[in-house]
């Protein structure tokens, strides 16, 4: 386990009411990152940060046809709605995770808020990159207020955004709109 505290930018929330990702728009989203990612050449791994980034990471190593691992990382103190970032991550590698990683890395979680846990499952995971690896990284969204652009992620957003593994909160919430396309820096 290591743990990385650095400042960070504030996400912006304007707390009109979270996003709601449907089932099928994460589907459509799965789709596009998918066609996008492939395009950018071959893949030696997927790799999921967990919690939010599981489902995504697992559909996207079988729709691409390679490996996929999982490690933990942990940014917010609380799964609460509207908690801002902490600048400190903890990042859980497991025991069965692999020892070296080769070729092209794709890192993927469900929204890029700050960028912090990207930076931060990077680092944890820079004794194991051959001189050969390039990290890639992937989102479901990217917050507005992010300095860090992930190198493809498919909603800019300005509010909470509740996922479809996520418990729907008790207020209202509206839908994200169907992708088109997929973003990039």
């Amino acid at each position: 386990m290591t743990q990385t505290s650095a400042p960070v930018a504030q996400r912006l929330f304007r707390h009109r009411s979270p996003y709601a990702l449907t089932e099928p728009k994460y589907e459509a989203a799965i789709e596009l990152l998918s066609s996008a990612i492939a395009h950018g050449g071959p893949i030696a791994a997927v790799i999921g940060i967990a919690g939010g980034g599981t489902a995504p990471a697992e559909q996207l190593a079988t729709q691409l046809g390679v490996p996929v691992s999982h490690l933990a990382a942990r940014h917010n103190s609380s799964d609460a709605l509207y908690v801002q970032a902490t600048g400190t991550v903890t990042v859980t590698v497991p025991a069965s995770f692999p020892e070296a990683l080769a070729g092209r890395v794709v890192l993927v979680d469900d929204i890029c808020g700050t960028g912090t846990t990207f930076t931060a499952v990077t680092n944890a995971l820079a004794a194991r990159l051959t001189s050969d690896a390039r990290v890639d990284t992937v989102a479901l969204c990217r917050n507005v207020g992010s300095p860090t652009r992930p190198s493809w992620w498919v909603w800019d957003v300005d509010d909470w955004v509740v996922f479809p593994w996520e418990p729907r909160p008790d207020i209202p919430v509206r839908p994200l709109a169907l992708p088109e396309r997929v973003l990039t820096p």
